[in-house]
């Protein structure tokens, strides 16, 4: 007896034939997708800390659990560096993977100098690599309208303009141009904050994990810059953030503790987020200082470096500078080759899927990942260069610097010497005339400084 099928049971084998190869191409795509979703990045900046307040530093003032833990799950660069040694010019460079000096950026800005617009910022860059954008916390580029945050590549702006402010509600003031540079702001429009109750540092960490949500619902990779006005003046902390530190006998590191227990909270929070939601592996957390440690005002601990803030000397340029990626980089480990803040730009757009070759203006900067993985055994930068008033120049372990005013020159190597103790100027002519011409070279290639 033959079999037969019937054109009802053929029609029924070919649909079923296509719809499973409709789903294979469906799953096999999505399955695709998957494999390339872009990575995340976080870039946490904060504000005039010390560079031995921390528990992975080993300070015995100071428990920061949530800092601490972020270093063990990532690469602490111990020859870390920014650009410049106070706020302005070091967000400048960082913001443009250049050097500041390049575009006349040498000093914090005034009322009317603003980060050019001949310049290219990361945001611009990771806008074209399809990404949510985004900033919050401190601007301090500029407080010129047309110089906004959201005129720079940044869908969303969740902060303030100026250099600092208070971290509790701000009363009105007469003055209304600080108002507008002080005051918090969503994108362009001015909040009333009399109708609010926050401490900036929470706040912040707030808005960026809404911010990190909404960009994972829209499915979109973020780039997230939170720039914490912590620990920068004013001395403000909430009671039980200082409630450890009362034991410590000087009255401002009490308070500068206090700060620093919010910001280690607040990292806890953030890392709490990136983990509950599965996205710690997809995500490059970066955090720098962007500048050294504050000592007249906030009193930190720079040990074992000398110096602090708006300072030449490794004090007032070398931060903590960690990179943090679970599966792409190693964990609890140190890369000892000097490195800068400058690199940022070139790392994060490489991590996109850009190329840094294609900036319109040539970066400064390195994609630091070849080196942190040891795919590039090389160190780098052969050199690096420093100057607002005074200036300083690195090549290897040697260190020059050169002071205006008073029309002297430093040398130090920093291999036998970080804290800068021993002049060795007068003993190595050769290295002091090597460096003095390097500068000389770097120098005539900046612009002048803006008014």
């Amino acid at each position: 007896m033959k079999n037969h099928i019937s054109k009802s049971s053929i029609k029924h084998i070919l649909v079923k034939t296509i719809l499973l190869f409709v789903l294979g191409i469906f799953f096999n795509s999505n399955a695709q997708n998957k494999n390339t979703i872009k990575p995340n990045i976080l870039f946490i900046l904060t504000d005039d800390a010390g560079y031995h307040d921390y528990g992975f530093q080993g300070s015995e003032d100071f428990k920061t659990p949530q800092i601490d833990r972020l270093a063990a799950t990532g690469i602490f660069c111990t020859n870390g560096y920014v650009s410049a040694s106070v706020c302005g010019p070091s967000r400048a460079g960082l913001l443009t993977g250049r050097y500041q000096q390049r575009f006349g950026f040498f000093m914090n800005p005034k009322q009317y100098q603003n980060l050019p617009k001949s310049e290219t910022t990361i945001a611009d860059a990771m806008q074209k690599e399809g990404y949510s954008t985004g900033i919050i916390g401190k601007w301090h580029m500029g407080y010129q309208e047309n110089f906004h945050p959201n005129d720079r590549g940044f869908d969303y702006f969740y902060g303030f303009l100026s250099g600092s402010r208070s971290y509790y509600p701000q009363k009105q003031v007469k003055d209304s141009a600080a108002i507008y540079r002080n005051n918090l702001r969503h994108n362009r429009t001015l909040l009333n904050e009399s109708e609010m109750d926050f401490y900036t540092t929470d706040l912040f960490t707030d808005k960026a994990i809404e911010f990190m949500n909404t960009s994972e619902k829209d499915n979109k990779p973020f780039f997230l810059y939170l720039s914490y006005n912590a620990i920068h003046h004013p001395l403000e902390t909430e009671p039980e953030d200082m409630e450890p530190y009362q034991h410590l006998e000087d009255p401002v590191r009490r308070i500068t503790g206090g700060m620093t227990n919010s910001l280690d909270r607040n990292f806890g929070k953030l890392l709490n987020y990136l983990e509950e939601k599965g996205l710690r592996k997809n995500t490059l957390v970066v955090w720098v200082n962007d500048n050294g440690g504050q000592r007249t005002q906030m009193h930190t601990n720079n040990w074992p470096l000398r110096g602090f803030k708006g300072s030449e000397l490794e004090g007032g340029n070398r931060v903590p500078f960690l990179l943090s990626m679970p599966g792409t980089l190693a964990e609890n480990a140190k890369y000892n080759a000097p490195v800068i803040s400058l690199d940022l730009f070139p790392t994060f757009l490489n991590l996109a899927g850009g190329n840094p070759a294609n900036n319109p203006k040539p970066l400064d900067g390195v994609d630091l990942i070849p080196y942190l993985k040891g795919e590039n055994t090389n160190e780098p930068h052969e050199i690096l260069f420093w100057q607002r008033n005074n200036a300083a120049v690195r090549k290897g372990d040697w260190k020059l610097l050169k002071y205006v005013k008073k029309q002297k020159i430093e040398l130090y190597n920093l291999k036998n010497d970080i804290g800068e103790k021993v002049n060795l100027a007068d003993k190595e002519p050769e290295i002091v005339k090597e460096l003095e011409a390097y500068l000389t070279d770097w120098q005539s290639k900046n612009a002048e400084r803006m008014k």
